[in-house]
């Protein structure tokens, strides 16, 4: 039941910054979504781009917020083997394997499409995709692709894990010093 409740929570997670909701499609309609291990949920499709200054980052209810890591169509295809241009379907690979949560941002023609996905420790190398999840209501496969996104969570910084440390270690002296005097 919980898991249920995360899964709808997350599909009705809110992206931030321009996003505009288009009307009478689901992502998940999305083949790019269904066949692959690791998919959680998605959002879309909505008007817009995904680019720096524009779409920087998704926020997915009950996993948080994931920031811009590159795109398809930047220069050496950012965080991609290759930018697949054009095409309706196909394997998207990914320089390195990604573990953890992430973000997969799917554009084409005015909208795009955000899947969620968990990588596990193992990681995800390659994903199917299609442009079924940013058409504009036809059922049909969307425009040809423009570009792909990853988006991964913020890795929290050194002072963060000091503080967490801490803040444990003085639950641990607690927890120490009342069995203690018990």
């Amino acid at each position: 039941m919980k898991l249920k409740a995360s899964l709808l929570a997350s599909t009705l997670g809110l992206l931030s910054l321009n996003a505009v909701a288009v009307t009478g499609v689901q992502c998940s309609d999305s083949a790019a979504t269904l066949g692959n291990a690791g998919y959680i949920s998605c959002q879309g499709a909505l008007g817009g781009n995904i680019s720096a200054g524009q779409t920087d980052t998704a926020t997915f209810a009950g996993f948080g917020t994931f920031n811009l890591l590159g795109s398809s169509d930047a220069a050496g295809f950012g965080p991609f083997t290759a930018h697949p241009s054009g095409t309706t379907s196909g394997v998207l690979s990914f320089d390195t394997a990604q573990t953890g949560y992430f973000v997969l941002g799917i554009k084409g023609g005015p909208t795009y499409s955000l899947y969620l996905f968990n990588g596990g420790m193992a990681g995800i190398s390659a994903l199917n995709f299609d442009t079924l999840g940013i058409t504009t209501g036809n059922g049909s496969a969307g425009p040809g692709l423009s570009h792909l996104a990853l988006f991964a969570a913020p890795v929290p910084e050194p002072g963060s894990y000091t503080l967490m440390l801490a803040g444990l270690a003085v639950v641990g002296c607690l927890a120490r010093r009342r069995r203690l005097g018990n």
